[in-house]
């Protein structure tokens, strides 16, 4: 994708790359749209992984959610940033089935964090009503720094969309306190 751009690459591409046959590929993918999305997925997967390892990281839990929610925006930043320019491709093409994805995505993502914030209202740390209702709030607030909501030149700038991301989950965070 990097090379050719997502329109432009094929299967042919793809088993190449791999250093696989063409069969072998389909095997695995019905085509180069369903390697895509499963691309998405093994980041995200990753993502969510490294969140629930931090849930039992022995920090503050300001710390957890501070880091939680960086992994969440950062690995996918970074995952994509070979091919960001061809970002917006992958995603016209694939964006139905991603967005169907996304929600289950969305829904696991919420379930970790309002697992941290509990804990932190527990703890005295946090003030809120509801912790799944306040998840999805937090959640929604950092989306835009996620790969779909940035234009190729952000994505271009991983520094600044994290440092931009840190003040986002500072103005979180402050709102969550008790």
């Amino acid at each position: 994708m990097a090379r050719y751009g997502f329109r432009k690459m094929t299967m042919d591409d793809i088993a190449r790359e791999a250093r696989v046959g063409r069969r072998t590929i389909y095997l695995y993918f019905k085509n180069k749209e369903d390697v895509a999305l499963s691309s998405i997925g093994r980041v995200v997967e990753q993502a969510e992984a490294r969140m629930k390892s931090i849930l039992n990281d022995d920090i503050g839990i300001e710390e957890k959610l501070r880091l939680m929610l960086t992994e969440r925006v950062m690995r996918r930043v970074r995952a994509v940033a070979e091919y960001h320019e061809s970002l917006d491709e992958v995603f016209e093409i694939v964006r139905p089935a991603y967005i169907e994805r996304r929600k289950h995505y969305f829904h696991i993502e919420k379930d970790i964090i309002a697992d941290v914030l509990q804990s932190g209202y527990e703890e005295g740390v946090f003030e809120f009503r509801n912790a799944y209702a306040t998840a999805e709030i937090v959640l929604h607030a950092t989306n835009a720094y996620l790969p779909y909501s940035l234009s190729v030149r952000e994505l271009g700038q991983p520094e600044q969309i994290e440092a931009q991301l840190g003040s986002m989950i500072d103005l979180l965070l402050r709102g969550l306190r008790k």
